[in-house]
């Protein structure tokens, strides 16, 4: 079930599942209550200067004359209730049926204003909130240190993740931020392809495959060769044999993988899902430990703890693949007036104040034990 609308800039079969986040709705809706607000505009009053210092002092005297009488009229005049303030927010209404393939009760003229009205969103989002939070970036009031804050921080100024190959193009001009970037949509593009293999591996040969694949993104793993002799008369014993072998293929088939062939489907899915082109030098670029980290808690794998020579051919073993567990979305509750509390208090720690940084902190941790408790994962980082 749908509570907002889908995303005007995805339509389509493919898409179905794209739509906005709750945060941008709230902010399309505050900006344009802003832009409805009545606004007060004072008229300029024209004066005449006169040369004679009489004229000056009675003019004076008419204005301050006039200002008493303004006064007092205004004292008299009504307030605006919230209510009456309120009205445009309140006639901003979506229709979270648009763009679908159902059918849409109304009149025409009702449904083109609601599709309307979910592409001024769409448009709201590329022309406004990705430029700001773009300048965020630039400027360092936002900070994201690895896959996890950077998702936080998309999805708390209502950016979809989908939108990370959007954003990235428009820092590449910041080598720290790209290479942020850059290392998410291929963690992320990974997690895809692996889980395919996964589907196609029996429950017994999940570990050979994980295995397999890690050292195809990771080292350097080539097409094995297969010589076989063709055309020649084969019995019925050995069809038998063939047969047997092909389904000890089709029981191994990760095992036909390779490093060119895994990082072709990785570069093809982050152009078709996050529009993002993948530069050559991807694989040699990426920090390889905080990708292997990133990429086993996002598929919920789990391997042994012991030094990996990520540089080598074949830098895993089928015994390094201890579990693979599910990974399950959730709603986590979170503190936001402690998020913000500790946003600050990294800024204000980059830029050498560590008193303010401390006051910060202190209070963050208070509020983060009032609401969460200790055993949260933000108090721990609090703390850190």
């Amino acid at each position: 079930m749908r509570v907002t609308p889908r995303d005007s800039n995805y339509i389509g079969l493919q898409h179905r599942f794209c739509v906005l986040r709750p945060e941008l709705v709230a902010s399309f809706v505050e900006a344009e209550s802003i832009k409805k607000s009545p606004t007060q505009k004072v008229p300029d009053v024209p004066t005449e200067l006169n040369g004679q210092e009489s004229d000056d002092i009675a003019s004076g005297s008419d204005a301050t004359a006039a200002s008493v009488e303004e006064h007092d009229k205004s004292d008299e005049t009504p307030v605006s209730t919230p209510a009456e303030s309120n009205d445009s927010t309140a006639e901003i209404l979506f229709n979270p049926n648009v763009f679908t393939e159902y059918k849409l009760a109304g009149s025409p003229e009702e449904i083109e204003a609601d599709e309307a009205l979910v592409k001024k969103v769409g448009s709201y989002l590329l022309d406004t909130v990705i430029p700001k939070f773009v300048q965020d970036l630039c400027s360092l009031d936002v900070s994201p240190m690895d896959g996890q804050t950077l998702t936080d921080v998309l999805h708390s100024n209502g950016i979809n993740v989908r939108y990370l190959g959007k954003v990235a193009g428009l820092i590449k001009h910041l080598p720290h931020l790209w290479d942020l970037f850059s290392a998410e949509i291929i963690v992320r593009s990974a997690k895809h392809v692996v889980k395919d293999i996964l589907r196609q591996s029996p429950d017994h040969n999940i570990a050979p495959a994980v295995a397999h694949f890690l050292n195809c993104f990771f080292g350097k793993v080539l097409a094995a060769s297969t010589k076989g002799s063709t055309g020649s008369p084969q019995s019925k014993t050995q069809k038998k044999s063939s047969q047997s072998a092909s389904s000890k293929k089709g029981q191994s088939a990760f095992s036909q993988l390779t490093s060119d062939g895994v990082w072709s489907d990785i570069k093809e899915f982050a152009k078709h899902k996050y529009q993002f082109e993948a530069p050559d030098d991807v694989r040699v670029g990426a920090k390889r430990v905080a990708v292997l980290r990133n990429l086993c808690q996002k598929v919920g794998i789990t391997i042994a703890a012991r030094k990996y020579d990520l540089h080598s051919t074949t830098p895993f073993q089928p015994s390094d693949i201890l579990n693979l567990q599910p990974v399950v979305k959730h709603s986590v509750p979170t503190c936001t007036d402690a998020r913000k509390l500790m946003e600050a208090g990294k800024i204000r720690m980059a830029e050498g104040t560590l008193n303010e940084a401390y006051a910060l902190f202190s209070e963050a941790f208070s509020l983060l034990q009032q609401i969460n408790g200790p055993m949260h994962k933000d108090a721990a980082n609090c703390c850190r």
